[in-house]
């Protein structure tokens, strides 16, 4: 019987071209996410290196195995702290997990699997997330919406209107869904943990956010203009929240525009 864990997913096949992850670290006590690595695939090896922003933040400690900021971390395999968060084909469930993320058991390796679940843990602080880039005047990414169990809890404030969402319209607005479809990506005002917080819409009704390490690049394309993204990935009302969603970025940038301004994503390896 085939599993009910994805409504409707990409006709493409998975990200085998994603070759470069974002690392990301949430800040125990002050929440704020925190791109603090890069971790890479080349060819059969694996490469990990800190970021400028790990260097800057208080409070942050390396990650088991990997205590020097400036070093560049190399192997054949994926580090042990990155592969807990791989499931073994061994789990009765694993068939259904795949499903989920919109992987078929023969090219669920434990690479894509990262890429595509964005390594979240029960009671972790790091996700992955395909590094976003800007080629040729467009701007690209694919994310995972965020925050989707919490947009019922209060009332969200958009240019020109505010909204209180139930939690039935909300699902009722993701069941609508399908692959390829447009959302909305627009401001959230008065967001008190995210001034350049961006909400995905889908006909007019909150669903999720876009992640806050991409929000302050996305504020500034929403500012003038309307921002859609694709629906790339729809899971059922089974799936986790956190796997809700899945949205293709790809529009045109001004001349000038870059997610990462600060250079706050650099590797501090060389």
């Amino acid at each position: 019987m085939r599993s009910t864990a994805v409504l409707d997913r990409g006709t493409s096949t998975p990200q085998h071209d994603v070759n470069d992850l974002l690392v990301l670290w949430q800040h125990p006590v002050t929440r704020e996410i925190v791109p603090i690595g890069r971790f890479i695939r080349e060819g059969g090896a694996f490469a990990f290196s800190y970021t400028r922003a790990a260097a800057e933040v208080n409070g942050f400690r390396p990650l088991p195995g990997m205590t020097d900021l400036h070093r560049r971390y190399e192997s054949r395999q994926i580090p042990a702290v990155f592969s807990q968060r791989v499931m073994s084909p061994e789990r009765p469930d694993y068939a259904q997990y795949m499903d989920t993320l919109g992987l078929t058991t023969a090219l669920a390796t434990p690479w894509e699997q990262i890429v595509e679940s964005g390594g979240d843990r029960a009671g972790d602080t790091l996700q992955f997330m395909p590094i976003p880039r800007v080629t040729c005047g467009r701007a690209q990414a694919r994310f995972l919406a965020n925050g989707v169990s919490h947009i019922p809890e209060d009332e969200r404030v958009l240019p020109g209107r505010s909204i209180r969402v139930t939690r039935q319209e909300q699902e009722e607005a993701l069941r609508g869904l399908r692959v390829g479809d447009g959302v909305l990506l627009e401001p959230e005002l008065r967001n008190p943990e995210d001034p350049n917080a961006v909400l995905v819409t889908a006909s007019g009704v909150p669903v999720g956010w876009v992640p806050r390490v991409l929000s302050s690049g996305v504020r500034q394309l929403v500012q003038n203009a309307p921002c859609h993204a694709t629906v790339h990935r729809i899971g059922s009302p089974n799936a986790p929240f956190h796997l809700r969603l899945v949205l293709d970025l790809n529009v045109p940038v001004p001349s000038g525009f870059a997610f990462d301004r600060e250079g706050r994503w650099q590797a501090l390896a060389s």
